[in-house]
């Protein structure tokens, strides 16, 4: 239901969820499951929230060019947040909790087009809206030294508002639809096993390993629509040279691989960022089809952290409706 995204949109209704989630990460491409190290690791890669220290709550808003969204006389306009929080407990692990919603409202109804040539267009019934809200309850801990594991629950809802009951177009009214899954992560530190692989980490994220399928209801046939596993793979380094410490810099290379979410082809994640004196950041990314090379979508973003506050800048470029993202996040 989500107006902008990667160029490919997946069968089932929760592809809101393919937007990906938290400034940061986005402005990597959406490289983030080998890196993943706070509160959106509910999202990215549940394994990452055992790099939340103490407490922390993140905010984010996002905003589309609204001339993308003008379809004829209608403006068409979207609503998004994300919301989460992460704490650790010492000798317990580390929990998250967060809430995403995307709704999108102004969306003319058209009736089924006229098939006579000379005949004038039929006129609009009106518009609707759809939204998707997402709920992720996660838990981790380290397992050894150089493992850590995580567990999310999730929990999708959405449906349209405002659709009137159309029989020529088999439209009933509107329509709603939930789902229930598990995510399974994992993030393996290979500095743990040998110093000269320090920096090094490997995550594995299999979304969706156990779920209930997209369970519809008010349409004509109801659907239970099947969701398929995906095994998100990152892979994440951070440069370990003596120089970059000398001069106060971190840099991470980061790249993640969606294998079935757009079967048959692959989605690839490249992302990198720099940090300067763990105050300033800037990045960028990129995401790209292995059968379109040629198509890809890239990305830019910025930080700036002050004491207990941080502030995550991400543009996107999605080829229908560029989108920034602005994050807030505490910690203490």
């Amino acid at each position: 239901m989500a107006l902008a995204g990667p160029a490919r949109a997946v069968e089932y209704a929760n592809s809101v969820l393919d937007l990906g989630v938290g400034a940061r990460a986005l402005g990597m491409g959406g490289a983030f499951v080998g890196l993943a190290d706070d509160s959106t690791s509910t999202y990215w890669n549940p394994a990452g929230l055992t790099g939340i220290k103490n407490f922390e709550v993140n905010a984010a808003e996002q905003g589309q060019q609204t001339a993308a969204l003008d379809l004829g006389t209608n403006d068409v306009g979207s609503d998004y947040i994300f919301l989460s929080g992460g704490w650790t407990l010492p000798q317990v692990g580390s929990f998250g909790l967060s809430l995403t919603r995307f709704a999108v409202n102004g969306i003319p109804q058209i009736p089924n087009q006229n098939t006579c040539g000379t005949c004038p267009p039929p006129d609009q019934k009106g518009t609707f809206g759809t939204s998707d809200t997402g709920v992720f309850l996660s838990y981790a801990r380290s397992v050894a030294p150089a493992l850590d594991m995580g567990v999310t629950v999730k929990t999708l809802f959405g449906g349209t508002n405002g659709l009137q009951a159309d029989p020529t177009n088999n439209i009933s009214g509107n329509a709603d639809y939930y789902y229930l899954g598990l995510d399974l992560g994992f993030k393996l530190k290979f500095g743990a096993l040998s110093p000269a692989l320090e920096g090094l980490s490997l995550g594995l994220n299999l979304q969706d390993l156990l779920n209930t399928g997209v369970k519809w209801s008010n349409t004509p046939t109801s659907p239970d629509e099947s969701v398929t596993a995906n095994p998100k793979t990152g892979l994440a380094y951070t440069l370990p040279f003596a120089y970059l410490e000398d001069a106060h810099t971190v840099v991470n290379l980061a790249l993640d691989v969606d294998p079935t979410v757009y079967a048959p082809s692959t989605l690839i994640h490249y992302g990198a960022e720099v940090w300067y004196k763990d105050t300033i950041a800037i990045r960028g990314g990129m995401m790209q089809f292995t059968d379109s090379p040629q198509s890809s979508e890239p990305s830019l973003g910025a930080s700036f952290k002050y004491a207990i506050l941080q502030v995550d800048y991400a543009y996107i470029y999605y080829e229908l409706t560029p989108i920034e993202y602005l994050d807030l996040t505490i910690r203490w």
